[in-house]
């Protein structure tokens, strides 16, 4: 029982390194949900320069109005934004390739609300991708309004603008190739708050060129697998070591095993003659020969005809191909 114990713990181990190998290293803009296990692919709603297998070349990003935020916004998907940007507030020129999203105000300067970020995450159910590290937030005025740092000596503050994004599932088919984006809000003129409806935020399998990865069905194959090893070796321990058998009688629940080969050997020969009444009546009389069958009502030996030296010599040869 030692050796079942440790043989048992030995496949336990094996069983939790498979389901480890199973989980996926996330790939930029991916992520598997760890309440349903569902693939998120936000990659097709990137757009580049270039262009995308998804996405067609384009040299602006996707735009939202502000509606009563006195400015619009330009943002990417886990990517920079298209657009050429020069002189913007508060960033270095070293990373203003790497804003994600941006306004510009009422005298044209650009603000960063973001910069660039691949790696989405799940708060409960909510699928969310967030921007940091953008141009600094403004200084408020008592009502909460920002104040014009021309007109007022700037405070000391280190607090940067960021963004927030917010993924939907929605099938609608004008959302085939473009996501629908919703300004929701901005409390403090600091953190901007986005709704992204879009085919692409509803999930599914893993795609087939995602490799090194395994669907739901081959995980339960794998389980599966894993559990009829643990039965089988398992019960040969047990069956050679406590009951004391040997040879096939090794085997758990041979007798089952036994019954249901015998089992299915029955109906093959049944079949199989069956089948040989249908053949030419020189090899008909040869398989009825060679498993003690005859015709019914056929109780005397076949008379002997003038070639009956030649038929036995076929018997013989065909008897040799059979054994070979």
């Amino acid at each position: 029982m030692y050796l079942t114990s440790k043989t048992l713990v030995l496949l336990l181990s094996v069983i939790r390194s498979t389901l480890a190998s199973t989980e996926q290293v996330s790939k930029p803009c991916t992520i598997i949900s760890p309440t349903s296990g569902s693939f998120f692919d936000l990659r097709p709603l990137q757009l580049t320069v270039e262009g995308t297998k998804y996405q067609v070349a384009t040299n602006e990003s996707y735009h939202v109005k502000g509606y009563d935020y006195p400015s619009n916004f330009s943002m990417n998907f886990c990517a920079p934004v298209v657009e050429e940007l020069v002189d913007v507030e508060g960033i270095p020129t070293s990373r203003i390739a790497n804003v994600s999203a941006f306004y510009k105000d009422s005298r044209g300067d650009i603000h960063s609300i973001g910069q660039q970020n691949d790696l989405p995450f799940f708060r409960g159910k909510k699928l969310l991708l967030n921007y940091t590290q953008g141009s600094p937030c403004p200084d408020l005025d008592e009502d909460g309004v920002p104040q014009d740092p021309d007109l007022v000596e700037r405070k000391t503050n280190n607090r940067r603008k960021s963004t927030l994004l917010s993924f939907v599932c929605d099938t609608a088919p004008n959302l085939s190739g473009r996501p629908a984006i919703s300004f929701i809000g901005s409390l403090d003129h600091c953190t901007y708050v986005f709704e992204v409806r879009s085919r692409n935020a509803c999930g599914g399998t893993t795609q087939s060129e995602e490799k090194g990865t395994l669907g739901p069905g081959a995980v339960f194959a794998v389980i599966l697998g894993i559990a009829l090893l643990v039965y089988l070796i398992g019960g040969i321990v047990y069956q050679r070591n406590v009951m004391h058998q040997r040879g096939w009688r090794q085997l758990p629940n041979y007798a089952v095993w036994a019954g249901l080969v015998s089992f299915v050997s029955d109906m093959f020969i049944i079949l199989f003659s069956s089948c040989s009444q249908r053949m030419p009546n020189r090899l008909t009389e040869l398989f009825a020969g060679r498993r003690g069958y005859h015709r019914v009502g056929e109780n005397r030996a076949p008379e002997r005809g003038p070639n009956a030296d030649d038929e036995n010599r076929l018997i013989d040869q065909l008897d040799e191909e059979w054994d070979d």
